[in-house]
Formats: structure tokens, sequence, C-alpha cells
């Protein structure tokens, strides 16, 4: 189905503006681990990007091959984290991942294995906080949570239904007032300019080409951890109705 579990960074926050923080993070994330084991195959890791993958899409011309992406790199993460200042995590603060208390066991159980990943790979510290989803929510877009777990469904079948949660248009005037949609306070001029693009390009192939281009450009600044993408599973039931070759008597 079209929908992307993924770990959010607050942008204007002091500790995730730093662009090389966000990367390490990236870089330090087991996404087929989450897959394989902790949601036990319910999705499959995002090793793409904010969209799914999808064959429909890809024939119509959105270019996942040529998205570079993140895999989970323990040497490269240290070394952005090094980069940002904090060596070996030294000098890091505590973090608190909010996340929404419903989904069964499922969001819990995966906030843990990252905040688990995040202090074996980083020596990072994460304390996770569950709220409510509809508190949960408009923490997020008030800006007064950094770190915070969310997911994303289509609403409808195009990447630009994905890609709008990155359109610096989105963003409110003040940095005080809720920001409902881009709740990662991400701004990109190059971005904004590609995805604005692709609104005048009658011919789908070449549209999504181009929102292609702008979404490397947000895997390049990284306000986002893409974990998995749901899949939906169907059982069909076929019954079988042989008739009877005797005859009521």
């Amino acid at each position: 189905s079209l929908y992307i579990s993924y770990i959010g960074f607050n942008c204007n926050s002091l500790l995730f503006s730093k662009k090389d923080v966000r990367l390490a993070f990236n870089y330090a994330i087991d996404r087929h681990k989450i897959a394989d084991y902790t949601i036990q195959g319910d999705g499959s890791a995002a090793d793409y990007g904010i969209v799914p993958y999808n064959e429909t899409f890809k024939k119509d011309g959105y270019d996942f091959s040529a998205l570079k992406a993140y895999k989970l790199d323990v040497a490269k993460a240290k070394a952005y984290l090094k980069k940002a200042g904090y060596p070996e995590g030294k000098g890091f603060p505590k973090l608190t991942l909010e996340i929404n208390n419903g989904g069964g066991d499922k969001n819990i159980l995966v906030a843990t294995v990252i905040q688990k990943m995040l202090k074996e790979n980083l020596n990072i510290d994460v304390d996770i906080n569950a709220m409510p989803l509809t508190e949960h929510i408009e923490r997020v877009a008030s800006g007064k949570v950094d770190f915070f777990a969310l997911s994303w469904v289509a609403d409808y079948p195009a990447p630009e239904t994905f890609l709008t949660l990155f359109y610096g248009k989105h963003l409110p005037i003040s940095s005080t007032e809720n920001s409902y949609i881009n709740k990662f306070r991400f701004k990109n001029s190059r971005f904004d300019s590609l995805f604005l693009a692709s609104y005048t390009i009658s011919d789908k192939n070449e549209r999504y080409k181009l929102l292609s281009q702008a979404e490397q450009i947000v895997l390049n600044e990284a306000p986002f951890i893409p974990i998995f993408y749901q899949e939906n599973f169907e059982l069909k039931i076929i019954l079988h109705i042989q008739e009877s070759s005797h005859k009521p008597k």
C-alpha cells in the first residue's frame, strides 16, 4: 500500500538544524532488521525515500533506480556524527523520541529497536515518550517536538502526495504557528522549484522524472529517517463445491 512509517526531525531545532547529525542517524539505522524481525515482514524496508517503491510509478517515469538513499553504514554514521562535533557520541544531549501510543505493540517495538540502534551505533541515549495520536500530532505540528515518529498514507496514487510534506510553501509565516503538512519545517529552494515546476508539466513521464530529482534533494538533506513501507496481505479462500453423484431416494 502507499504508506510509509518514518522518523522526523525538527530542522529548526538547534540540534537537528545540523545536516551531519541527521545523516548520522540515517546511516545508523538497520531498516531491514526492523522490517524482517521487528515487524516480522508486515512491511518492507524503506530503501528508497519518502515515496514507496511502486511498479506503476516506475513505469510512468519515477526513477527509483537513480535515488541514492540510506543503507546501514555504522562507520559512515560515526564519521558524520564526528563531523557534527560529537565524536563517539561525546557531548550529544539525551533525546526523547515521541511516538503515537496506538497501533498495538508495533509503534513501541519499532521505537525500542531504533533506541537500541542509536545507542549501539552512535552512543546516543534516547528516551521514548508515547502520546495519544491527536495530542502527538498537535505537539509535532507546533514545533514542540524535535524527534518524532509518524506515518503517511497517500491521498491519491501519485508521488507528489508524499513529496508535498517537504514543500516550503506549506510552512507558516511565523515559526510559532503550527505546521501541519511540513512537520519537519524543512525548506530548500531547489526542491521547491522542482516540485512547483512538476505541476506545469502535462506529460506524466517527464513530471515523474522531475519529482524523483526533487526527492533526491530531500535525501541529500535528510530531514527524516525512512523506516518501512507498509504491506497489506489479502487472503483469498476459494471454495470448490463438488456435486454429489448420489441421487436422493
